[in-house]
């Protein structure tokens, strides 16, 4: 979620409860809400108590959710450098044939798959390119006592490729059901509700108070909706670990172009 449209649906839910607040009392005006405050008080408690709750095991679960991403791209975009950098100790044109695939499958995913990511979805071309690397790690026969080596490192590594891509395509698919943000939308509406049973004799300051609770509770709200979705918003998880990849292999082949 972006942050425009954050402060956008925050103002205009402070604004509402504040209404809200003002229709509240208009209504009950007759009525003396303050000889009620004792039932109301530990109602109140309740409400918020069970909210509060929910809603922070959801943010923490987010976050964590959320870094738990993160790590996964990162681990990915490691075994794919580390895959390129074992190949070094292949012959040609073994060597160039793993390595250019290598280059391929992290192009793929930052030029093309990591802007379809936003809309959870993959790119098919990347999804070639694995299957490729795949390939190329597996079919071809060691001659050597260092090929061999090579071949028994490629083979675990690349399974940490394909368990951290299956790992970062499930979580475009791991954010909370519908049915929970409904919870918690109803259940943020009851506790602001419950602040309106309280009636203070300074309208102004009773209007502060409720703009704070509504605040704070939509502040965590989009929080959670910040985290639940880490490839999209304005704070997610980028590609820099595959461009810094990128950028190694680059840098590799240069080396290696100007050795004598």
């Amino acid at each position: 979620m972006t942050i425009v449209l954050s402060v956008s649906l925050t103002v205009l839910t402070v604004l509402i409860s504040i209404i809200g607040l003002l229709l509240f009392r208009r209504m009950f005006l007759k009525l003396s809400l303050k000889d009620h405050h004792d039932v109301a008080d530990p109602y109140s408690q309740f409400v918020g108590m069970l909210f509060a709750v929910l809603l922070g095991f959801m943010v923490a679960d987010a976050m964590q959710r959320f870094g738990n991403a993160r790590s996964v791209v990162e681990q990915e975009a490691s075994a794919i450098g580390n895959i390129y950098r074992l190949s070094d100790g292949l012959k040609s044109p073994k060597r160039e044939e793993i390595q250019n695939t290598c280059q391929t499958y992290l192009e793929t995913v930052v030029q093309k798959e990591w802007a379809m990511m936003a809309k959870k979805e993959t790119c098919r071309e990347s999804w070639a390119a694995y299957k490729k690397l795949w390939d190329v790690c597996i079919n071809f026969d060691p001659v050597t006592t260092r090929e061999a080596n090579i071949h028994q490192c490629l083979l675990p590594t690349m399974e940490s490729v394909g368990e951290n891509r299956r790992l970062r395509v499930d979580a475009l698919h791991n954010g909370l059901p519908p049915v929970l943000w409904a919870v918690l939308i109803v259940g943020g509406i009851a506790t602001i509700i419950f602040t309106y049973f309280f009636n203070i004799d300074n309208v102004k300051l009773q209007i502060v108070m409720v703009g704070m609770v509504s605040l704070v509770i939509c502040l965590n709200i989009f929080l959670l909706a910040t985290y639940d979705d880490p490839f999209s918003g304005d704070v997610k998880i980028t590609a820099d670990p595959f461009e810094t990849q990128l950028y190694l292999f680059k840098m590799s082949k240069q080396n290696f172009s100007n050795a004598p």
